[in-house]
């Protein structure tokens, strides 16, 4: 497959096939926890779920914003003709945004964590069981936001099925991993979280196999113009979350 050259019709459809299985994946996680942590917890268990749920979108939208967004950047830059020196330092300045963003949203969530949770909504009654479903999540944020990074990056580079077999097999785990530890390991709505973060884990190996593939492209360099780039790939990637 050329992103280039190849059938723009026959390339839209690939592409959207793919784009759209592994948004409805994604989307599955926080109904899967939720239904899950309902039937151990309660209504209590839901609602705690239901708090922590704009903290996820948060972060899920933070992954998009330089994903997508150095994503973008990225493609235009290729469609243009820009050689590949050039394209990996899009690609180096995205995965370094990514990083420094993963690590104050990781800061703020340890050292907040109550505060933003009140913020949300969260009762006297909900904050222990909305605390329990952080407890793993919070410790391990970086792994979502570069789960989108890669993905969006993986469908650039000619690999778009590893992307969404990674969030599917993701996906599937979470499913699973949810009933083993909230009903088998007695852990409840902590255990929802553990799962929660362990599908991330396996999508993020399967689709880091994109690296040890000859046709792979990516690679980290020294960036030029750092402050150029990120300003273009936060515009790109406002422009995409904003909707």
């Amino acid at each position: 497959m050329d992103i280039i050259k190849d059938n723009p019709l026959k390339l839209y459809l690939r592409y959207l096939f793919f784009s759209f299985g592994s948004a409805l994946i994604s989307s599955l996680y926080s109904v899967v926890d939720m239904m899950m942590v309902g039937q151990y917890e309660g209504a209590s268990g839901s609602a705690a779920t239901a708090i922590v749920a704009p903290i996820w979108n948060i972060i899920y939208s933070l992954g998009l914003l330089t994903g997508m967004g150095s994503a973008i950047f990225w493609a235009k830059a290729k469609g243009e003709g820009k050689n590949s020196n050039e394209l990996n330092q899009i690609f180096s300045v995205g995965m370094g945004l990514t990083l420094v963003i993963s690590l104050v949203v990781w800061i703020l969530l340890i050292v907040f964590e109550r505060q933003i949770l009140i913020m949300f909504g969260a009762t006297e009654a909900l904050i222990p069981l909305a605390e329990k479903y952080l407890v793993s999540i919070k410790f391990t944020v970086p792994i979502f936001l570069f789960n989108q990074i890669l993905a969006a990056f993986l469908r650039n580079d000619n690999d778009p099925s590893l992307a969404t077999v990674g969030i599917i097999c993701g996906g599937l785990f979470n499913v699973l991993g949810d009933y083993l530890f909230v009903f088998t390991f007695n852990l409840g709505i902590e255990g929802a979280g553990i799962a929660t973060v362990l599908c991330n884990v396996v999508s993020l190996i399967i689709m880091c196999l994109h690296f040890f593939k000859k046709k792979n492209t990516l690679k980290l360099v020294k960036p030029q113009e750092i402050f150029k780039k990120s300003k273009s790939i936060f515009f790109n990637g406002f422009s995409i979350i904003k909707y």
